[in-house]
This record gives structure tokens, C-alpha cells and sequence, in this order.
């Protein structure tokens, strides 16, 4: 072995980008941080309320919503994914799909009533407040 220093330091960057990779690669796992944080459930009424501080995001509109409808599509403790209909002060009704997060934040994306197609509209928003 003439450079045993170059195989020391090959292994070395291997390691090094190893490491970088699992790293980059690692997401949360919201569920899994809610169970492990105790979280109390998210219930629809508190999905309701945090929706119901939100303003109308379609261009041109505006006002704040005037009444929340949320489904949750799970029993574990943050309920995702969740489907909300949303009134605000002008027709239509916009039909959201939410994710709340294990802060307790909120974010969806929807069309209007009776659409299958357009540009989606967010809503995001925090905190889900207890029951």
C-alpha cells in the first residue's frame, strides 16, 4: 500500500456523505410526534373555530368565514386528513382538505363547491385549540 491515507480519507467521505443523506432523508412523522408528545385528540369543533378566523382566499372576495363543517377521516389523535366546508360571505362554498400538524397548525387547499377543476385555494392557519 503506496497511500494509506487516500483509503482513510475514502472512508471517511463515505461516512461523512452517508450521514449527510440519512439526514436530508429523515421527515417527522406527525402522528408519531403527537403520540409521543401526549397529545390530546384534535376534535372537529376546535378545526371549526380556528377555520372560522379565516378570510376568504379566492381573489376579490373578502370577509371572514361564516360557518365550518369538518369531517376527520381518522381516530388517531390529530384526525388527518380532514374534509371541511367552509361558507364565507358569498357563494360557493369552498370544500378544503386539511392537515393539522402536531403544533397544532393547520394547512388545506380546496375548490369551490361543485368544481373538479381550477386553481387550488389554500387556507392555513394556527393553533387548533383544545376540544
Amino acid at each position: 500500500m503506496r497511500r494509506p491515507q487516500l483509503i482513510v480519507a475514502a472512508i471517511i467521505l463515505a461516512g461523512l456523505a452517508g450521514t449527510a443523506i440519512a439526514l436530508a432523508s429523515r421527515e417527522g412523522n406527525a402522528q408519531f410526534t403527537a403520540r409521543q408528545q401526549g397529545l390530546l385528540p384534535v376534535s372537529a369543533a376546535a378545526v371549526q373555530r380556528l377555520l372560522l378566523t379565516t378570510s376568504d382566499p379566492r381573489p376579490g372576495f373578502a370577509g371572514r368565514a361564516r360557518d365550518a363543517s369538518c369531517l376527520s377521516a381518522d381516530d388517531l389523535a390529530l384526525g388527518n386528513p380532514w374534509t371541511c366546508l367552509v361558507r364565507y360571505p358569498r357563494l360557493p362554498r369552498i370544500r378544503y382538505r386539511m392537515t393539522v400538524y402536531a403544533d397544532r397548525s393547520i394547512q388545506g387547499s380546496g375548490l369551490p363547491e361543485g368544481a373538479t377543476h381550477g386553481t387550488a385555494l389554500s387556507v392555513r392557519g394556527c393553533c387548533v385549540g383544545l376540544s
